[in-house]
């Protein structure tokens, strides 16, 4: 199923995701409306969305003109009856937190015209348990973008246990519209594909630190001047293949077994944020951030992602 019949859309929440996602689909030409329970988000929202897209006009991704077409076409709504009135499509992207989710998808539920589609930009939240919050888990799925939405490619649609396969179809044909590289998750499950992948390398990382294996920076760098950097293009079943099958089932064979299974996060982990050292936000974490160190390191994330999805997008287009 094609997506050409959505046409105007609503983003509820105006955060860091919402505002990205909004900004997404006004690129390709959508009527967008982007809804926050909290007005003053909504300015907030648009500046930050104002930002990416000047971002992308930089990188030679998007023309002026483009930026500034795709900016006339979202509009700051506040009240959640106009927000839901005659759209093709509500893609929910609040906080995560399913005593929130739930009550704004039955309202949105009763709000939406019959055909409109829901998606939730949820990372992991059960699909099923969002879908049965209305009276049309057919037409609900998952549609999660990741951080920063502007910047990055992968969108995974998420089939709920009563999801339509001709949802996830529109969603993922969508997605694609826009560019992205979107995948099929076809099972409901904790994480979905994405955060299960990071969440496994990020146990495995702890666990080394831990262990005293190696510091931190020296982790980090093993990954991004590593796997990482060749994970760009390459995932790792990919990789696999490429550097033969039966290397790594010898390596797996003596390795799998000595790798961390632990089912709780490492007391390493508690213990940063019982002390309060909850990273960038707080001001340390494994690294210290001074000032405005955090602020620097992102603008710094987004360029060098900014030239990995030029690249990407030459490689694709070969």
């Amino acid at each position: 199923m094609n997506s050409d019949w959505i046409r105007c859309a609503t983003v509820l929440g105006a955060g860091t995701m919402g505002a990205g996602i909004a900004g997404e689909l006004a690129r390709i030409g959508l009527e967008v409306r982007l809804y926050d329970a909290d007005a003053t988000a909504l300015p907030r929202g648009l500046a930050q969305l104002a930002a990416g897209q000047s971002a992308l006009v930089e990188a030679g991704l998007l023309s002026p003109g483009e930026a500034v077409a795709a900016q006339s076409r979202v509009q700051s709504v506040e009240c959640l009856e106009a927000a839901c009135d005659g759209v093709d499509l509500v893609i929910e992207a609040v906080t995560e937190n399913m005593a929130v989710k739930e009550p704004l998808l039955t309202a949105v539920d009763r709000l939406s015209p019959a055909a409109a589609l829901i998606a939730s930009n949820t990372s992991g939240l059960s699909i099923t348990r969002l879908a049965a919050a209305t009276g049309r888990p057919a037409q609900v799925a998952g549609m999660h973008f990741w951080n920063p939405a502007h910047l990055m490619p992968l969108v995974e649609v998420t089939e709920g246990q009563n999801t339509a396969p001709a949802t996830a179809d529109a969603l993922l044909d969508l997605a694609r519209r826009l560019g992205k590289r979107p995948i099929r998750v076809c099972h409901d499950i904790p994480g979905f594909v994405g955060n299960r992948l990071q969440f496994a390398v990020v146990r495995e990382a702890l666990h080394l630190l831990a262990s005293g294996v190696a510091s931190a920076a020296d982790i980090d760098t093993a990954m991004t001047a590593g796997p990482g950097l060749r994970y760009g293009l390459l995932g790792p079943l990919a990789t696999a293949d490429l550097a033969g099958l039966d290397v790594f089932l010898a390596i797996s064979q003596y390795l799998f077994s000595d790798l961390s299974n632990a089912s709780l996060p490492p007391a390493l982990l508690a213990d940063m944020v019982a002390a309060g050292d909850l990273g960038a936000k707080s001001g340390r974490g494994f690294y210290p951030y001074q000032d405005d160190e955090r602020q620097r390191r992102l603008a710094r994330r987004d360029r060098v992602l900014l030239g990995f999805l030029t690249v990407l997008q030459r490689e694709t287009d070969r």
